[in-house]
């Protein structure tokens, strides 16, 4: 339990999570899309994106739903993402456990309902089993272009959920357990996650603001007026769960919307475009972004609690 023990925060505990490696960063949830389909011609969605100088196929299989009157296939989306945050947040506060060297979270769907109201994303009980559902039917195949990084597993390889009646019943006894996808497995023993303000990052109602903001505490680590962040719109939106729309236009503005968020939220201070054009078409954009003093005092917490994981590490040989 030690792994988990590291991932908790010295400041206030409601506030912080962590961001894992290669994981939040990969595009694995369907936003744009009709989450739920019956027609099963083209259902496995494929995209590429390059993280770090490496290129990755990813493929997303929807999981088989059975309703009452019929079978539909549902993709992981927004309402599966917030949840699987929320998961990952219990599991640092005391809930993880570790199961035959694999990461899972131990919680009563009285706690995980109760977190998500507070964090103001309130499911009720039928819509918090069927997004762990659809996370436990839902398939992530993730292949580097170098073959050093091939992953195909579900995004919930083992779940093991309370029935309705015994959580009516025995709330206390009604004890769920998930096990994480095997990239968060392998992200919390190779201490390759990052600390970052999960209060901040709820309160983001805006899908593309928020992953923003979790690839700005992850990477960013350097965050100062004089090191900006510089993404380009085709390959940020290109790596993110919105993709890109047809119409450049759209995608100018979803940047400018999400960035705009993140400058209410004290998160950037403010941001420059360079566009890049072809004759008087824009082709691109490039980004210049920068942070707002809240989000640099945020790094270099995370920065402090990075050097202290390792530190830890070395002492037991975990590392």
């Amino acid at each position: 339990m030690f792994l988990f023990k590291i991932l908790q925060s010295k400041f206030k505990k409601d506030e912080y999570s962590n961001t894992i490696e290669l994981y939040d960063a990969i595009p694995k949830y369907v936003w744009n899309q009709k989450k739920e389909k019956t027609d099963l011609s083209n259902v496995i969605i494929i995209r590429n994106c390059n993280l770090k100088g490496t290129r990755f196929l990813i493929k997303i299989k929807p999981a088989i739903i059975e309703k009452k009157f019929n079978t539909v296939l549902m993709y992981p989306g927004q309402r599966e993402e917030i949840l699987e945050d929320v998961l990952r947040k219990l599991a640092v506060e005391g809930k993880g456990k570790i199961i035959d060297g694999k990461a899972g979270v131990v919680f009563t769907l009285y706690e995980l309902q109760k977190e998500l109201i507070k964090i103001g994303h309130g499911y009720n009980l039928n819509e918090i089993k069927k997004a762990i559902q659809v996370c436990q039917g839902a398939n992530l195949e993730c292949i580097s272009n170098d073959k050093k990084v091939l992953i195909s597993s579900s995004f919930f390889p083992v779940i093991s959920l309370t029935t309705k009646k015994s959580f009516k019943k025995h709330t206390s006894k009604g004890i769920c357990y998930i096990q994480f996808n095997p990239l968060v497995n392998n992200a919390i023993n190779n201490l390759s996650f990052r600390q970052y303000n999960y209060t901040i990052g709820m309160q983001i109602r805006s899908p593309l603001a928020r992953y923003m903001y979790k690839r700005m505490s992850h990477y960013w680590i350097q965050a100062h007026k004089l090191s900006p962040y510089t993404p380009s719109l085709i390959s940020f939106l290109n790596c993110s769960p919105r993709e890109l729309s047809m119409r450049i236009s759209e995608n100018i503005r979803a940047m400018k919307n999400a960035l705009d968020i993140l400058i209410q939220k004290k998160i950037i201070s403010s941001y420059e475009t360079n566009k890049k054009k072809y004759g008087r078409k824009i082709t691109d954009v490039k980004y210049t972004i920068i942070p707002h003093k809240n989000f640099v005092k945020q790094i270099i917490r995370s920065n402090e609690k990075k050097k202290q994981i390792i530190k830890q590490a070395l002492k037991i040989n975990l590392i």
